[in-house]
């Protein structure tokens, strides 16, 4: 073979070596990226999977705190309205022992009775009628006494030591009775409210061995007497002073 042609067989077997080496080159590229493309595309899809269910979870998760801050609100009304109440009831429990003491207090004073005002009415020798001055004086008191709610009329006859014990007796209570007949048909106060009693020559308010001591004690005396309840307004009955002129005492 000459020369020329075995070195242009030479070159050509080179490239066909190179040829075949390219190819042989890029079919194991080729074969090499296939998996690794593969991998890729799912991984690819595993991560749009996963960016999916984290949108999903991230939805949930706004809408599970949207709803534990709704339930939070409503549990702070509800705990407002429960304290709003509480207070309501705790005022009305309040309310409730206060009138309940009140109640308490005014039944252990309903009977613890006191003077609050007293009228003393002086009689003539031997008599039990009653003077324009008596009936004055016991007229104010009646006016005085219908403002109050609960009292109670105690009503005391007298008589000097002149004459005997028993006759002093009934004459003390002649006068007591003439007193409580006045009050109650003129004054229209109930007579369930009037305790009255004649104590004849008992319980002197001065000495007898004197005149003006005797006419003192020719007397009724209307004491008016209150329960200790709160709010019982008291009777200014806080006179006592002979309504007889001296003419009558004899």
């Amino acid at each position: 073979m000459p020369r020329l042609e075995m070195k242009s067989a030479g070159i050509l077997v080179a490239a066909l070596a190179l040829t075949t080496a390219g190819c042989a080159t890029k079919k194991f590229v080729r074969n090499s990226m296939a998996p690794l493309e593969a991998g890729i595309h799912v991984l690819n899809r595993k991560s749009a999977r996963n960016a999916r269910r984290i949108k999903a979870v991230d939805r949930r998760s706004e809408t599970g705190i949207a709803e534990a801050e709704n339930q939070a609100d409503k549990a702070n009304e509800a705990a407002q309205t429960a304290d709003q109440h509480a207070w309501t009831a705790n005022q009305t429990a309040e309310k409730g022992l206060s009138k309940a003491r009140q109640a308490t207090e005014v039944a252990e004073n309903i009977d613890n009775y006191a003077p609050s005002g007293k009228v003393t009415v002086l009689f003539g020798f031997n008599k039990s009628t009653l003077t324009s001055s008596d009936r004055q004086k016991l007229d104010a008191l009646v006016q005085q006494v219908r403002s109050l709610k609960h009292y109670v009329l105690q009503v005391q006859g007298f008589t000097d030591t002149t004459g005997t014990k028993q006759y002093n007796l009934m004459l003390s209570k002649r006068r007591a009775d003439a007193v409580v007949r006045y009050v109650t048909l003129r004054g229209n106060i109930p007579l369930v409210k009037i305790y009255r009693m004649g104590y004849g020559e008992d319980a002197p308010a001065h000495s007898n061995r004197t005149l003006r001591g005797r006419e003192l004690n020719r007397r009724v005396t209307v004491t008016v007497m209150v329960p200790q309840i709160p709010g019982q307004e008291s009777a200014s009955a806080n006179t006592s002073a002979s309504s007889s002129s001296p003419a009558d005492m004899r």
